[in-house]
């Protein structure tokens, strides 16, 4: 009798294992473990369409790396885990705590992998450098010449999900151009026009929107040399144009902007043209109305560059 009893107590017992292992196979119950073995689900991704193919990304990346993008980021209220040692410098304080991952083509690929980006963001890079960039980490490529600076803040709010950060970012910049306007309209007639001539030892450019343009064009809103306008309204971001010391005239303006490459070449080249007829007859030049840019202040095309060039070009002009 008690061997009977032991025998039904035994059977009950296995049957609520069988049981209970049933319900451990449910859908339910696999998901339950599964979160509760890693502690949280894993972050939501989509797919991102770029210059080089397509990428998985986070739906909003915090843990981002990049290669060109700094100053827009930082635009956007994000704060890259490293960028390039040219830019950083450029940056100052606002790059504090950002990490050097190298420059123009002699990356620390090392560095990067330690980092542990969850994305990387990069300008144009050979197919090489893109290759060991998304072994890494997946990697979108924005071209720089497709965009200009508004634009290069715009697709950064997009990889980012951050639209609503780059829209006001751009809400505030354009109102800058604005107070800038005003500061010099007293100044500066409507309808001028300027010129920018960027000097080389065996060159000379003559530049449209982009880099020393932007802000001329941009933001005062004086007007091309003729050439120059024409180019603007087949490429809204025409960068320049090598031209001869006899073009000049062609490229003549109300107000004119000089610059020099930056070496004792450029400078030696600058005195020379200087001293010509064709500089001496340029209508800026007998109005007195020629002003040098400092190469470091207005080669740079980024957000952080731009505010510095709108801080100059008012105390350059009311010097005058």
């Amino acid at each position: 009798m008690r061997k009977s009893k032991f025998t039904c107590i035994a059977v009950f017992l296995l049957i609520l294992i069988v049981i209970a292992g049933c319900g451990s196979n449910s859908p339910d119950a696999k998901q339950a473990a599964s979160t509760d073995s890693s502690g949280a689900k894993p972050a939501a991704e989509r797919v991102y369409k770029h210059a080089m193919g397509e990428a998985k990304i986070p739906v909003k990346p915090e843990k981002v790396v990049t290669l060109q993008y700094v100053s827009q980021l930082l635009s956007i209220g994000v704060k890259p885990l490293g960028g390039p040692a040219n830019l950083l410098k450029d940056l100052g304080e606002k790059a504090a705590v950002i990490e050097n991952i190298g420059e123009g083509g002699k990356y620390n690929f090392e560095k990067i992998l330690e980092l542990q980006p969850e994305l990387i963001i990069t300008g144009d890079v050979e197919q090489e450098t893109y290759d060991k960039l998304s072994k890494i980490a997946p990697t979108v490529v924005v071209p720089w010449m497709n965009h200009d600076v508004f634009g290069h803040v715009k697709v950064m709010g997009d990889i980012m999900n951050r639209q609503s950060e780059a829209e006001a970012w751009s809400t505030a910049f354009r109102a800058k151009f604005q107070a800038v306007r005003e500061q010099l309209q007293s100044i500066i007639e409507p309808g001028k026009t300027a010129a920018i001539y960027n000097i080389r030892p065996k060159e000379i450019y003559v530049y449209g929107v982009r880099n020393f343009g932007f802000t001329i064009y941009k933001a005062l809103e004086l007007t091309p040399p003729p050439p120059v306008k024409k180019e603007i309204e087949k490429d809204p971001n025409f960068w320049a144009v090598p031209v001869s010391l006899e073009q000049l005239p062609e490229y003549a303006s109300d107000y004119l902007f000089v610059s020099t490459f930056g070496d004792d070449d450029s400078k030696k080249r600058l005195d020379e043209i200087s001293k010509t007829a064709l500089w001496a007859n340029l209508p800026a030049v007998k109005n007195n109305r020629v002003y040098m840019l400092n190469l470091d202040t207005w080669f740079g095309y980024t957000p952080h560059d731009i505010e510095k060039q709108l801080q100059e070009i008012v105390s350059l002009i009311k010097k005058s």
